[in-house]
């Protein structure tokens, strides 16, 4: 095994085993989290969502049958967010701060998309029923939560590229 395989191994374990302590520490917290920021945001629905034990919100929609929605450990942001920090630490090379800087910036972007995807799912049950709620958890909200991981992703690597002041200087080192 070369050195660089060694490195990469190496990065690959560490970026693996920050993600899952970080999942198994952070799972409970940033569901809470997470659901108070989804009843801020459906704020004017106020009278019909609180939060109950078990990191759910429980609705009780002005016509139909109360429901419950449980934010599970998946449903949460954290699993995108601890992985795109885990590649910004021990994957990406650049600055330490830079590399921080847009992890930052797409962490913020995932967390916020994923509580626009709760929060939609949670309208469409007030509105039209916990059965919609479901089918548009499953399709419209997957799909979305795919891509905002995604576009999260390539904004951090967005970030990550030289700017213009730098590429022009090192061109002219290059010379």
């Amino acid at each position: 095994m070369t050195r660089i395989q060694a490195r990469a191994i190496w990065a690959l374990v560490l970026c693996a085993s920050v993600t899952i302590v970080g999942f198994v520490l952070l799972s409970g917290p940033m569901r809470t989290a997470e659901i108070a920021l989804v009843l801020a945001v459906l704020h004017l629905d106020a009278n019909q969502l609180s939060a109950v034990p078990g990191h759910a919100i429980q609705a009780l929609p002005a016509t139909g049958l109360a429901f419950r929605v449980e934010v599970t450990p998946y449903c949460s942001a954290l699993i995108a967010v601890l992985a795109l920090g885990g590649i910004a630490g021990f994957i990406l090379q650049g600055p330490l701060v830079r590399r921080m800087v847009a992890f930052a910036g797409a962490a913020a972007l995932v967390v916020v998309c994923n509580i626009v995807r709760i929060a939609a799912s949670i309208w469409v049950g007030l509105r039209f029923g916990a059965g919609d709620l479901v089918l548009f958890h499953n399709w419209v909200g997957t799909l979305f939560a795919l891509a905002y991981t995604l576009i999260g992703f390539l904004f951090m690597l967005y970030l990550m590229l030289p700017k213009h002041q730098e590429t022009a200087e090192a061109l002219e080192v290059a010379r």
